[in-house]
C-alpha cells in the first residue's frame, strides 16, 4: 500500500527526547561513498535490474544554510553528489547533463563548483578522466540560467562521477528529492539541516519504508549582520537524513496511470513560519491564509474586485439582468466557453488583466475561468474561482495545503439555491460538467467558506448505452439500425475530435471497419452542437447473406479486443477516470434461409470484492434472437494486490467477447 506522512521541522519534541551533537552517519555509508577503484567495475550486471541501461551507484543531496554567502541574510546551499556507470549503449546519452537555475534580477539562483570526472576500466587498464571548463557551457532559456555538461570520454562500462553547488537566496526553499528515477539507485540519500528560526513541512511518499530516516538535534552558531539579527547567532538545528536503499527505476506509464509522479518516492517541503527575536510569521499552514493570499494576489484575486463596469454593454445583449436566473447563468457560460480561445490549461496564475482577455477572447485557464467567475458576480450571482490538481499534475495534500500541488483554475457559481462546477476553458464542455482530467481529488473554493468539493473518480459513472434491431422485411431484405448514446466523457472527447475532422470521415472509417455482406446506410450524429446533452451516433444498416455458413458476431463496435491491463504484474495501483456502466442490447430475428447452429453460452463475472461484474446474456427462440451484455465498475481504483483480479477479469471479458453466432442455410 502506499506509504505517506508529514511532519514539522519543530524542536519541542526533539528537546526533550534527542540530545546527540553528531551528525547522522547511515550504516554503510563509508562503503558507498569510497573513491572509484577497479573494484568497483567487478559487478557485470546488478541484482536490482539485470536488464538496466544503466545504474545509479547512488546519488546524494544536502541543504545546509550559510548566513556568511551574501549580504542579503540566509541562503540556502544545495549540494548534490552523483555515481552512475553506463551498462549498455541506450545509456550513452547520460554523458550530456543540463543544470537549471531561475534568475530573479539581483537575487538570482546560482550553480557552482561543478566538478567531474569518468573512469573506465579496460583489459586491466584504470583511467581517469576529469572534467574540464571546456565540457562546461553556459547559457540562458528565458528566466532560466542554464549549465551544460559533456562527460569526456564515455562508452559502455564507465563510470561517470559528478557533484555541483547551487546557492538559492533566503531561507523559503528547499528542492524537492526524488528518490527514484528512469534507473535503479542502489543509494539515495538526502540530509537537510535547518536553523530553529525555520519551520517546514515536509510531505515524504512513496511504498517503501526508507532505509534510513532519521531525525538529529544539534547546536551551531552563525555570524549574522541582517535585518533584525546582528552579530552571532547560536541556536538548535534539526538535522535530516532519509535514504532509500536499492531504489527500482521508475516504471514506464501504464493504462490507467494519472501520472507516475503519484507513485515516485520523494520528499517535499514548504516553509510553515519564521520565528526570530520577537518576529514570527506563518505561511500559508492551512486554508484560510492560502485563501488570503490568493485574493491578494494581482496574479488571482485582484480580478475579482468588481471594477469591470467595462463590460456592461456587451452583457446587456448577452444575458440582462432581468432575465431568469438558470438562463442568464448557462447564457454567460455558453459565451465565454464558446467566444474565447483557451491558450495554456495549466496554471492558477492569470497570464493579463482580464479586460485584456476580454478585448482579445483569449487567455489560459486561469484567465478563462477568473473572467467566468467576474462576470457571475458582476451581473449579481455569488461565484467564486475553485482550485484544484489535474489528474495529469499528481494527487494534492489536503491537510497543509502546499500551493505547488495546484495547478487548475474552475468556477463555482449558485443558482436557485445549487451549486454548479465550470470550466470555461474547453468548448465541449457542457454547463455543470467538468473534463475527467479533474476528477482527482479534493477542490479547495477560494473564498471565505473554505467549501471543498470531492471531485473522486469514484464519484462519477461513465454510462454509456447501444441498441440494435436486426429484422428480416417483406421484401426479402435482412435490415435494422444501431443507435449509441455515449458517457458524458466519451461524448466531450469525440466532439472535439470532430472539431478537428469531417463528421463524414467518421462513418467512413467505420464503415471500412465492416464484413462485405453489410452495408450502412442513413447515418448521423445526435445532438453534435449541445454539449450538455450526450452525443448519439447512429445509421442504418442491411445485410446480404449468401454463404452457407455465417459467422456473426452479436457486439459490433463495442467488443473489448486486447485487455486493457497487458502487463503481467504491476507495482503501482490502477486509477481509472471514472466507474464504468456500459449496457448493450441486440434485438434480431433469424435471418430468412437460415437457422442457428452455435449459440454462445449466457455467463456472468463477478470480481471478488463486487466491485465489477460482466453480464454476457443470449438467448433464442425459433424466430429470434435477443442478447443483453454489461459492463459494470463499481470503483476506479484498485490497488496492487487487486491488480492481478482486475486484469484476469478483463481476459475473461476478451474471450468471452470473441465468441460469435453460426448461422447455417437451410436451403
Amino acid at each position: 500500500m502506499k506509504y505517506t506522512s508529514a511532519l514539522f521541522f519543530t524542536l519541542g519534541l526533539f528537546l526533550h527526547l534527542l540530545s546527540f551533537d553528531c551528525k547522522a552517519q547511515p550504516a554503510g555509508a563509508d562503503d558507498v561513498f569510497r573513491d572509484v577503484s577497479p573494484a568497483t567495475f567487478s559487478p557485470t550486471v546488478y541484482d536490482i535490474d539485470s536488464s538496466a541501461n544503466a545504474v545509479y551507484l547512488f546519488d546524494r543531496g544536502e541543504v545546509t544554510y550559510d548566513a556568511t554567502y551574501t549580504n542579503r541574510g540566509f541562503c540556502m546551499i544545495f549540494q548534490r553528489h552523483t555515481r552512475l556507470r553506463i551498462l549498455n549503449v541506450n545509456a550513452l546519452h547520460l554523458a550530456t547533463l543540463g543544470l537549471s537555475a531561475v534568475r530573479h534580477g539581483s537575487y538570482e539562483v546560482v550553480i557552482e563548483d561543478i566538478r567531474g570526472a569518468v573512469y573506465n576500466f579496460d583489459d586491466g587498464k584504470f583511467e581517469v578522466t576529469k572534467l574540464d571548463k571546456s565540457g562546461i557551457f553556459k547559457d540562458k532559456n528565458g528566466n532560466y540560467n542554464v549549465d551544460k555538461i559533456a562527460f569526456p570520454n564515455v562508452r559502455v562500462g564507465s563510470i561517470i562521477d559528478f557533484s555541483y553547488r547551487i546557492i538559492y537566496p533566503g531561507y523559503g526553499y528547499i528542492p524537492t528529492w526524488d528518490f527514484q528515477g528512469a534507473y535503479p539507485i542502489l543509494w539515495s540519500q538526502y540530509e537537510v539541516t535547518i536553523p530553529s528560526l525555520y519551520s517546514f513541512f515536509v510531505k515524504t511518499q512513496g511504498y517503501r519504508r526508507f532505509s534510513v530516516d532519521t531525525t538529529l538535534y544539534e547546536s551551531t552558531s552563525f555570524p549574522v549582520g541582517f535585518g533584525l539579527m546582528h552579530g552571532l547567532w547560536s541556536g538548535p538545528v534539526i538535522h535530516r537524513v532519509w535514504v532509500l536503499q536499492d531504489a527500482t527505476a521508475l516504471e514506464k506509464k501504464e493504462p490507467y496511470t494519472t501520472t507516475l509522479q503519484n507513485h515516485m518516492q520523494k520528499v517535499q517541503f514548504q516553509l510553515s513560519s519564521v520565528r526570530m527575536q520577537g518576529y514570527e510569521k506563518t505561511y500559508n499552514n492551512n486554508w484560510g491564509e492560502l485563501t488570503k493570499q490568493l485574493l491578494t494576489s494581482e496574479n488571482f484575486g485582484d480580478a475579482l474586485s468588481d471594477r469591470n463596469h467595462w463590460m456592461d454593454d456587451e452583457l446587456k445583449k448577452i444575458a440582462p439582468r432581468d432575465g431568469p436566473a438558470m438562463e442568464n447563468a448557462r447564457k454567460i457560460y455558453a459565451f465565454v466557453r464558446d467566444q474565447f480561445t483557451c491558450t495554456g490549461r495549466d496554471g492558477l496564475a492569470v497570464s493579463q488583466p482580464i479586460k485584456k482577455t476580454w478585448e482579445e477572447k483569449k487567455g489560459n485557464v486561469a484567465d478563462l475561468n477568473i473572467l467566468l467567475t467576474a462576470i457571475y458576480r458582476h451581473q449579481g450571482f455569488q461565484a467564486s474561482p475553485v482550485i484544484l490538481s489535474t489528474r495529469l499534475h499528481g494527487y494534492p495534500m489536503d491537510a497543509f495545503p502546499l500551493l505547488n500541488d495546484y495547478n487548475y483554475v474552475i468556477s463555482c457559481v449558485h443558482v436557485d439555491g445549487k451549486e454548479y462546477l465550470l470550466d470555461a476553458s474547453q468548448n465541449t464542455t457542457g454547463f455543470g460538467q467538468l473534463p475527467e482530467q479533474c476528477y482527482n481529488g479534493r477542490a479547495h473554493a477560494i473564498d471565505s467558506s473554505h467549501a471543498v468539493f470531492p471531485l473522486l473518480a469514484d464519484s462519477v459513472t461513465e454510462h454509456r448505452t447501444t441498441v440494435v434491431y436486426l429484422a428480416n422485411d417483406d421484401s426479402g431484405h435482412y435490415s435494422g439500425s444501431y443507435h449509441r448514446t455515449m458517457g458524458v466523457f466519451e461524448s466531450m472527447i469525440e466532439r472535439s475530435r470532430l472539431k478537428k475532422t469531417n463528421p463524414e470521415d467518421f462513418f467512413e472509417n467505420l464503415r471500412k471497419t465492416m464484413a462485405g455482406y453489410k452495408q450502412m446506410r442513413d447515418h448521423g450524429f445526435d445532438s453534435l452542437g449541445v454539449p450538455e446533452e450526450p452525443l448519439g451516433m447512429h445509421y442504418d444498416m442491411s445485410y446480404r447473406f449468401t454463404q452457407k455458413t455465417v459467422y456473426f458476431n452479436p457486439i459490433m463496435h463495442e467488443r473489448l479486443n486486447n485487455n486493457p491491463l497487458p502487463s503481467p504484474e504491476r507495482h503501482y495501483p490502477v486509477e481509472m477516470p471514472y466507474q464504468v456502466d456500459n449496457n448493450y442490447v441486440l434485438r434480431m430475428e433469424i435471418p430468412k434461409g437460415y437457422a442457428i447452429d452455435q449459440l454462445p453460452k449466457s455467463v456472468h463475472f463477478v470480481l471478488e470484492d463486487g466491485s465489477g461484474s460482466y453480464e454476457y446474456r443470449i438467448d433464442s427462440d425459433d424466430k429470434s434472437i435477443n442478447f443483453h451484455m454489461r459492463l459494470q465498475l463499481k470503483r476506479a481504483n484498485y490497488s496492487v494486490d487487486e491488480y492481478k483480479g482486475l486484469r484476469d477479469f478483463y481476459s475473461l471479458i476478451v474471450e468471452k467477447e470473441k465468441e460469435q453466432i453460426i448461422f447455417k442455410k437451410t436451403s
